[in-house]
């Protein structure tokens, strides 16, 4: 079996796993103030934009485009539990990103994805600004603007704000890097007695893309408070 078939079966596999244990968020009103404030700081981990690419950047003419799949175990398990229904500490978020290159080393993204069998979806994107352009020896480093809207679920809205630094260097076909950043995420509940909260969280990840001819492969650890994330995209790149 060649590996692109491989890497679809597996995506399709954790999809349908995904559908099986995903509920919708519909018991919100039911959580006392601090199980919304984990909520929020747990979907704001899983639902935060992942650029999901080394630093350097695209070019004038360059673009990517992608199918991404990121699963997240949230810190809070049981505040997910609650507001879901479900028994899993697990959220997973397909989702289709592109990613174009602009002049003078920026670069701008756009994102949506829907987590299976639950009612939550998110938009969003990125902007990119490459410090330093990377070349033969030199690593890239790139600094990052990202926003995040959660759509969908009726009892509560959210958004994730971001900053963070990508810093990577490219070895032939490989190219690993790692970045570091700052999220806010705001949680506003429209039901019960809640109040809206505002949660802050350092992110780390770490990843490698790899050049696969056409089609580039990147493969991505990612911390942010308590919660860990693991994902893949496969891109189309120029």
């Amino acid at each position: 079996m060649s590996y692109r078939r491989w890497l679809a079966l597996s995506l399709a596999s954790s999809l349908a796993c995904a559908t099986a244990y995903a509920n919708a968020i519909g018991n919100v009103g039911a959580l006392n103030e601090a199980q919304f404030q984990n909520l929020t700081g747990d979907l704001g981990a899983a639902l935060s934009y992942k650029d999901m690419m080394p630093a350097a950047p695209l070019g004038i003419t360059g673009f990517d485009i992608g199918l991404t799949a990121m699963d997240t175990r949230v810190d809070h398990g049981g505040a997910l539990q609650a507001a879901t229904g479900s028994g899993s500490n697990n959220l997973f978020l397909p989702s289709l990103q592109v990613q174009k290159g602009l002049p003078l080393g920026f670069d701008v993204g756009l994102t949506y994805g829907r987590v299976p069998g639950s009612n939550v979806r998110v938009i969003g994107g990125d902007v990119s600004y490459a410090l330093i352009g990377g070349g033969l020896l030199a690593p890239a480093l790139t600094v990052r603007g990202t926003y995040t809207k959660m759509t969908g679920v009726s009892e509560m809205g959210l958004n994730t704000r971001s900053v963070e630094l990508c810093l990577s260097k490219g070895f032939v076909f490989i190219t690993p890097y790692i970045g570091v950043g700052r999220v806010r995420t705001v949680g506003t509940p429209y039901t019960g007695t809640l109040s809206a909260v505002t949660v802050d969280q350092t992110k780390a990840y770490v990843g490698a893309d790899i050049n696969l001819g056409l089609f580039n492969l990147d493969l991505e650890a990612d911390r942010m408070g308590g919660s860990t994330s693991y994902g893949a995209n496969i891109g189309w790149r120029l």
